[in-house]
């Protein structure tokens, strides 16, 4: 029987961001065919490529 792949964890984040920040993300986000959120999942996610995670032990979860 094949091994069943379980989706990734993903989690939320809430940004308080200022009136003019938010109309020029929804602008360029708009501009590049993407959704607000894609776009910053986008950004934040090159943004910290570089991050070595510590290997954590798993505890019988995901």
């Amino acid at each position: 029987m094949p091994e069943k792949k379980l989706a990734p964890i993903r989690r939320k984040v809430h940004v308080d961001l200022p009136e003019d920040v938010h109309q020029r993300l929804r602008v360029k986000a708009a501009l590049l065919d993407m959704s607000m959120q894609a776009f910053v999942a986008n950004v934040v996610s090159k943004a910290v490529a570089d991050v070595v995670l510590p290997k954590i032990k798993d505890k019988g979860g995901r």
